[in-house]
């Protein structure tokens, strides 16, 4: 099992296939230099997750990423009746004899329609639509909010079926300007198709079977890891396993290579996106450390790359001053072996915090 202890006493379960709740890990709360009450994501898992599920995956996913998160239950209705409500997902708007979202609208006011149900607007046509699948009505309607227009989203396996039918869906109703933008951070993700304008960062096991009901990517921009750290089978595909493994994933999405080889590493990419992370430092020091350990030859031109970054960001220096370990790490990393300018700079810069 992963090694995420999670602390259920004060924690939501919900009960009803498209619930509600907002999750708040205590330990993350009380990491207070840190932790991010403003900044909030939504979380959707996929099947065979019980009420309890859903919410240690939400509270996990709270510490991973220290700040509030909306969960979004999809209910578990047995394997076979989540397989069939998988295949329906798969195929609503993008199966070989489906109707588009776009369609639906466009021909949901058509003159059979009208007598046979009245005149209805693009949203109620679309609600119609979705309700096949509750949870994807409780998205529908939370991802319109809003305040909610620019919150980062996370989907676990069958919850990208769910997400990309509600994408399509918003972009159907509010236009694609309502998709533009959007960030979604799929887990073993057996989606096919996301809509356009959307920023998709997306994780894959080597040997998760439902991430290959993706297709192949030919891009090969999805963030790969072979077997999962501690993981005594390679075919691995719960969540928690995925967040265990979030410095890898983060790493890899920069790296060329496999097989404990590196051929390439986008060290500035890498470093932005440190930087992008903006208080939370205990993430920060985890993909640090292991850089440091593991690509040691890659870890002090990204650490100087990413003090560079954080200079101006006021917030992020307050903070660093309170993580003396992660502040002695970066120094570690660029003190070792040949020393450069740029390097001497930053150790500098470090220690007059």
């Amino acid at each position: 099992m992963p090694d995420f202890k999670i602390d259920l006493k004060n924690a939501p379960i919900p009960t009803k296939d498209g619930d509600v709740n907002e999750y708040i890990n205590s330990e993350a709360a009380a990491l207070k230099e840190y932790f991010s009450r403003s900044k909030k994501v939504i979380f959707v898992n996929g099947m065979g997750n019980t009420g309890q599920d859903h919410a240690e995956s939400a509270m996990a996913l709270s510490l991973v990423q220290l700040c509030p998160v909306i969960g979004v239950f999809n209910q578990s209705s047995g394997l076979v009746k989540d397989l069939l409500q998988c295949l329906a997902d798969k195929n609503q708007f993008q199966g070989p004899v489906s109707s588009t979202a776009q369609s639906k609208v466009e021909s949901g006011n058509s003159l059979w329609n009208r007598i046979l149900k009245g005149y209805r607007t693009p949203e109620q046509v679309m609600m119609s639509a979705l309700s096949r699948n509750p949870v994807q009505v409780s998205l529908f309607n939370e991802l319109r909010k809003p305040e909610n227009r620019r919150r980062e989203i996370f989907a676990h396996s069958q919850g990208n079926l769910i997400l990309s039918n509600v994408l399509q869906a918003i972009g159907a109703v509010d236009g694609p300007q309502a998709l533009a933008g959007r960030t979604v951070h799929t887990f073993g993700s057996p989606a096919v198709f996301y809509p356009p304008g959307v920023q998709k960062f997306e994780h894959g096991f080597t040997f998760d079977p439902v991430n290959w009901l993706s297709g192949f990517d030919r891009s090969f921009s999805i963030s790969k890891v072979g077997v999962p750290t501690g993981a005594k089978n390679p075919i691995t595909h719960g969540f928690l396993w995925y967040l265990q493994d979030d410095p890898r994933f983060v790493i890899n999405r920069f790296r060329t290579g496999g097989w404990g080889a590196t051929f390439n590493m986008d060290e500035d990419g890498l470093a932005k996106c440190l930087a992008a992370m903006e208080t939370n430092l205990p993430r920060v020091r985890k993909v640090i450390d292991f850089l440091d350990k593991y690509q040691n030859s890659d870890a002090d031109d990204v650490s100087v790359l990413y003090v560079q970054a954080i200079q101006q960001k006021p917030a992020v220096r307050t903070a660093l001053k309170a993580d003396k370990e992660l502040v002695k790490l970066l120094i570690k990393t660029m003190d070792e072996g040949y020393t450069s300018g740029e390097e001497r700079d930053a150790i500098n810069w470090l220690k007059a915090l």
